[in-house]
């Protein structure tokens, strides 16, 4: 039986040869000054509340750090003679192999911890989702375990630690880069997939999504397995190498055992499984997709094209793709069928697939010292009842489910809600005006238009929801009739009220008339004749001067946060970007009387307020002394049905500019929040909220460059101080004891 005293009282003789001298804490404050330096040399510029690129160097160090750890676990065990010593007590082989494995991989969860002040002071200013950090902490650990472990076998193998310390480095470097174009570019078609599987990066970067999957948990716990195998089969051919037949067996057994192993992993990496570790739970379908799948009325097809050799960085897209069509298929229950498709050197597949939309595209591939351009195929088409639709191209996989879903609804929803831009009165919002956002809605509703000012122009009663964006010229009594007509009887709008419209040329704000704001008085809501700004949550602009460009904060295109109502709207994702938005007051007096209840669904943060002047240049001086929250978007919900059994719902923005074409082309999170508004007044579980809960890199908000100074240097200070401090201390404490003599009791 394997003593597990035996293992942990090697570990703690490794840990002590590990603190007990200086060089250790040298070894480890270098590692962690650049692991944090790299990562604070450009955290802020972004300002992503993540520790995506602080993890993204660590294999990277970790060829270096690793080899440092093992390179003397066995080899100066036999330099100094100290092995058979060891193996002449009652220990067992596998007992000192594990022992020393337990110690090195305590000594890297040490500096792998030093990780987890930098997320406590990140989160202080962002939302940080603390399941990515456990899956790249975890993701980080395990990938440094099967590194120690290749270690300790290479230790295994010499006397010089020097030079286990370089053959581990470079085994360790090869062990990284194998699922890279690198080597896959040089290698056969039936090969790369092999060394890709192989590569400890392509695991390890898996998981620090914050998804642990299970052939990433296998690969890593059978890689280990095989290198402290092999470690131990070299301790074996130590103690009876003198003795044939005893060491033949040995290594007969730990052969098959590896081979086990091997074939395991193998067969494990065919096997689904994952538990998604993200806080709202980004890996995972959605209720919205659940519900569209279980709906389906017949069969949906989806035949993927996708080529076989495609450069690296593609694999874990591939792998992405496969595992979210497996669960449509399971959710699904029948009526989702996949094909996979590989047109490489089949002329009816490559031609079946540019028929159905999916073109080949160029990859840049590394291969005989070059960069090459290769032909290849990733995309998708869906087909249904003699429609389709195709993805041409996934290059990547954090939209997919959203773009699956719609385009499955599209094609299989047969009846959709109507909802009506209207027009004739200057609107600046309209299905034709604004064709990016028609075509969102339009995976969902049935979208047009309706000018109130033709005769006879009414709101059909089925109509879902009416928008009406940016009004510039004034309601005459029939459109305005027609409006209130539609909203007594139960029906939903969503007004987009334009105060003040600007002007980037002029860099001036001018008022508007006829903004329909004062018809929202009656409902007790105000949009405000100033423009609201944020100094702490606001897109960056460039400004140039023909000769430098120059990245500046323009507070008044702020990024709107969750109000005390709008969490769930936005699926615990971003904001949108209102550009020149304007605030919102409620008269609580006046909702009352009305008979509605207010919803504040979107806010600015604490350092909000807002300007009444009409300059809005890059270089205007923001009042700084009156800051606090401004409501930007409000929603309002009758107490009380109307006679066909619905609540008249009214969703208020002081904004149309955000869904303007030119504006949502660089901002899809715009248009996803507006198909999720509209959503909520038709009372449709709008898919939109699949695309929200995508936008997570959440920016971090400080009040000063105070902060920013402390959270980078007072990491790395910590990073750099406390190993060297208690290093220090440590070896002052040694050093006493040394001096202390012992002297005999006095009777």
């Amino acid at each position: 039986m394997i003593s597990f005293k035996n293992i942990w009282t090697i570990a703690k003789k490794e840990l002590r040869a590990y603190f007990d001298g200086p060089t250790a804490y040298v070894v480890l404050a270098v590692f962690l000054f650049l692991w944090e330096f790299l990562f604070f040399r450009d955290a802020f510029l972004v300002g992503d509340a993540s520790l995506r690129n602080l993890f993204g160097v660590l294999p990277w160090l970790c060829i270096v750090l690793v080899p440092a750890i093992t390179m003397a676990t066995i080899s100066q065990e036999k330099n100094e003679g100290t092995l058979e010593f060891l193996l002449t007590h009652p220990l067992r082989d596998l007992e000192l192999i594990l022992g020393k494995f337990v110690g090195a991989t305590a000594f890297l969860g040490v500096a792998l911890a030093f990780a987890l002040p930098i997320a406590a002071s990140l989160a202080r200013f962002g939302h940080l989702d603390w399941g990515v950090v456990v899956g790249q902490v975890l993701g980080g650990l395990l990938m440094g375990m099967t590194l120690i472990a290749l270690g300790i076998l290479v230790s295994s193998l010499f006397k010089s630690p020097v030079t286990a310390l370089l053959i581990s480095a470079v085994a360790a470097f090869f062990l990284i880069v194998a699922g890279s174009d690198l080597v896959t570019g040089a290698l056969p078609l039936a090969l790369a997939p092999i060394f890709e599987q192989l590569s400890v990066y392509t695991h390890f970067d898996s998981m620090s999504r914050g998804v642990i999957d299970l052939r990433d948990l296998w690969y890593f716990i059978s890689a280990t397995a095989v290198f402290l195998m092999l470690a131990l089969l070299q301790l074996y051919r130590r103690r009876y190498g003198n003795r044939k037949s005893v060491y033949g067996r040995f290594r007969t057994g730990i052969i098959l055992l590896v081979a086990i192993v091997i074939l395991a992993d193998i067969v494990g990496a065919r096997i689904p499984g994952r538990l998604d570790l993200t806080q709202d739970r980004h890996f995972t379908l959605s209720t919205a997709t659940r519900q569209t799948l279980d709906k389906l009325p017949d069969v949906v097809r989806v035949n993927v094209y996708i080529t076989g050799k495609l450069p690296s960085q593609f694999q874990s897209v591939i792998r992405d793709i496969k595992d979210l069509l497996r669960d449509y298929q399971t959710y699904g229950g029948g009526n989702v069928v996949v094909t996979y498709k590989d047109p490489t050197g089949k002329t009816d597949v490559a031609t079946e697939a540019q028929q159905n939309g999916v073109a080949p595209i160029q990859f840049n591939v590394v291969g005989q010292e070059e960069y090459q351009r290769q032909n290849g195929y990733l995309g998708l088409y869906i087909s249904y009842a003699g429609s389709h639709v195709a993805i041409p191209v996934i290059q990547d996989t954090s939209d997919l489910e959203y773009q699956l879903t719609s385009d499955i609804k599209k094609l299989t929803d047969k009846e959709k809600k109507k909802v009506v831009f209207l027009s004739g009165h200057g609107e600046a919002v309209t299905s034709t005006s604004s064709k990016v956002l028609a075509g969102e809605l339009g995976k969902e509703f049935d979208v047009s238009d309706l000018d109130l000012t033709q005769a006879n122009a009414t709101i059909p009663a089925d109509t879902a929801a009416v928008v009406l964006g940016g009004p510039t010229q004034k309601f005459d009594d029939k459109s305005l009739g027609a409006l209130k007509e539609y909203l007594y009887n139960g029906g939903s709008a969503l007004f987009l009220i334009d105060n003040l419209q600007a002007s980037p040329q002029t860099q001036q704000a001018t008022p508007n008339a006829n903004s329909f704001a004062d018809f929202l008085k009656d409902y007790g809501v105000q949009v405000e004749p100033s423009l609201a700004y944020d100094l702490h949550s606001s897109e960056t602009v460039q400004i140039s001067d023909g000769n430098n460009v120059t990245l500046m904060p323009y507070p008044f295109w702020l990024d709107a946060v969750a109000g005390p109502d709008g969490a769930q709207l936005l699926g615990g994702g971003r904001g949108p970007t209102f550009p020149w938005t304007s605030p919102i007051t409620l008269d609580d007096a006046t909702l009352k009387q009305k008979g509605f209840a207010a919803a504040k669904l979107l806010v600015t943060t604490n350092y909000g307020g807002s300007s009444a002047d009409s300059n809005v240049g890059i270089n205007k001086q923001f009042n700084t002394s009156d800051l606090g929250v401004q409501l930007l978007a409000v929603s309002l919900t009758a107490n009380a049905k109307a006679s066909n059994g619905q609540r008249t719902r009214l969703l208020v923005i002081g904004n149309s500019r955000f869904l303007g074409d030119n504006f949502l082309n660089n901002s899809p999170t715009n248009a996803a929040f507006a198909s999720q508004i509209v959503g909520l007044l038709a009372q449709e579980d709008s898919i939109a909220a699949l695309r929200l809960r995508r936008a997570q890199d959440i920016k971090m908000r400080f009040d000063n460059n105070t902060q920013i100074s402390l959270v980078k240097y007072g990491n790395l200070a910590l990073a750099i101080l406390l190993p060297l401090l208690y290093g220090a201390f440590r070896l002052w404490r040694r050093r006493r004891q040394k001096k202390q003599t012992y002297s005999s009791a006095k009777v």
